[in-house]
């Protein structure tokens, strides 16, 4: 008899080839067998799922969209547990032990970040990025949130909205109790503000959010988002 999964990973993704190996071979490394992958592919048109078709994951399809993509992984995860992980994230420490001990304490929470860039610019950022959401008690996707499933899914799992999925979240959950933030961090790409610069896409990200905040349709953000 299969014993069931303690802890499911879910990874939603959508042409990630140059970064989803390195973060399946990471987590297989460090995995236990109490702990199941999920890859949530979002209609990829690269060679994401060849290079991963070898690995033990469990691979599922889905439209595209982050929270339509991380929902499908929830309701067909078998853990007692669900930990959201962006595909670009590199995970070097003991990730098991640290989200489940922190599970026992809180019902959901999230890491600080840590960027994969040497720059002073970017100790800077990733600085601002955990204070902020250590005062806000808000999270973006990139620092991985983990949750009992059973609290997600009876608080509605994300908003199917194009962006910021996370941020309506973290402001629902909030209310109902306040996160465990875990002080070990995840590393993850600086891709986004190398295209962009990184303080360009800091302004930017920081009008977007002031804007979903007011009001403003997700729908139009992402499309102000993915613009260069």
């Amino acid at each position: 008899m299969q014993k069931k999964a303690l802890l499911s990973i879910i990874i939603p993704v959508r042409n990630e080839e140059d970064y989803l190996p390195t973060l399946l071979n990471n987590l297989h490394r460090r995995k236990s067998d109490n702990t199941e992958i999920i890859v949530v592919d979002g209609r990829s048109e690269d060679n994401t799922l060849k290079l991963i078709s070898h690995k033990k994951n469990k691979v599922i399809h889905s439209t595209p969209g982050r929270a339509t993509q991380m929902n499908a992984g929830a309701r067909c995860a078998q853990g007692n547990y669900l930990w959201f992980l962006h595909s670009d994230s590199m995970i070097d420490f003991d990730f098991e032990s640290v989200i489940l001990a922190a599970l026992q304490k809180r019902k959901w929470g999230w890491f600080d970040i840590r960027l994969n860039n040497q720059e002073i610019i970017f100790r800077i950022v990733e600085s601002m990025m955990n204070f902020r959401s250590r005062i806000t008690y808000i999270a973006t996707g990139d620092q991985g949130i983990f949750i009992h499933k059973d609290v997600f899914l009876k608080n509605g799992l994300f908003p199917s909205v194009a962006l910021m999925e996370d941020v309506s979240f973290s402001k629902k959950m909030k209310s109902i109790e306040k996160p465990f933030i875990c002080d070990v961090p995840i590393k993850t790409s600086t891709r986004r503000w190398e295209d962009n610069g990184p303080i360009r896409t800091i302004f930017k990200m920081w009008i977007l959010r002031l804007l979903f905040f007011l009001g403003v349709p997700p729908n139009w953000l992402n499309k102000q988002y993915d613009k260069k």
